[in-house]
């Protein structure tokens, strides 16, 4: 027996165990239109007037098929997963990790041979130490001095400095932020480790008398 679809009127011959495990539904696969076999079945063989492609039926996957295909979507999915978490480490962490000194050898290691990338600069205040700092008037302004030595084990970005200006009874009446810029004639050089490093900054006279002073890095 055989059935023509209504779409394309292509014929497919068709058993009826093709007809009970589908239910009487079929897919042409000329044109892809679903259709009822049952309201288009004809007895007989398929006259040669009428060309016979192949058709395949709704028929359930095996077992094992399905098996195969949800364990590939869940490969795929976990994939994603881990890509995803592994962004958003990197999105959000990725700057503290580089100022870690113990993981920051492996970084380095790391970016330098798989993905060629570079790493933050590295900073960190508590191993910068200050040998000695001076705060004196020079002819028509004061003049500031520090000299400060890299102790980390890597090259870290020059310090800011805050220098807060005290009257006689230690008042603090003036303070300011001095960058990189304001005391280096090259603000984007590192401090090495274990060199000691000069900084000079001179400033205008302020309105009150100067008692004393102080200074931090930040």
């Amino acid at each position: 027996m055989y059935t023509q679809c209504p779409e394309c009127k292509q014929a497919h011959t068709i058993t009826v165990e093709e007809l009970r495990k589908s239910h009487g539904m079929i897919k042409c696969e000329t044109c892809t239109a679903m259709y009822d076999a049952l309201d288009l079945l004809n007895e007989g063989v398929i006259p040669a007037s009428i060309q016979t492609p192949t058709f395949s039926s709704p028929i359930e996957a095996h077992p094992s098929e399905l098996a195969n295909t949800a364990s590939k979507y869940w490969g795929l999915g976990s994939s994603f997963l881990v890509t995803l978490f592994i962004f958003q480490i990197y999105f959000f962490e990725a700057y503290n990790l580089s100022q870690n000194n113990r993981l920051r050898p492996w970084l380095k290691k790391l970016c330098t041979t798989a993905s060629n990338c570079q790493l933050p600069n590295y900073k960190n205040i508590d191993e910068i130490s200050i040998l000695n700092g001076s705060f004196e008037p020079e002819n028509n302004h004061y003049t500031f001095k520090a000299a400060v030595i890299n102790q980390a084990v890597f090259s870290q970005k020059q310090p800011s400095i805050k220098l807060t200006l005290t009257d006689f009874t230690g008042y603090s009446f003036a303070s300011r932020i001095f960058y990189p810029s304001d005391y280096s004639n090259r603000p984007e050089k590192l401090l090495e480790p274990n060199i000691a490093n000069e900084i000079s900054l001179s400033i205008a006279p302020p309105s009150s008398k100067v008692g004393g002073y102080r200074f931090e890095l930040i």
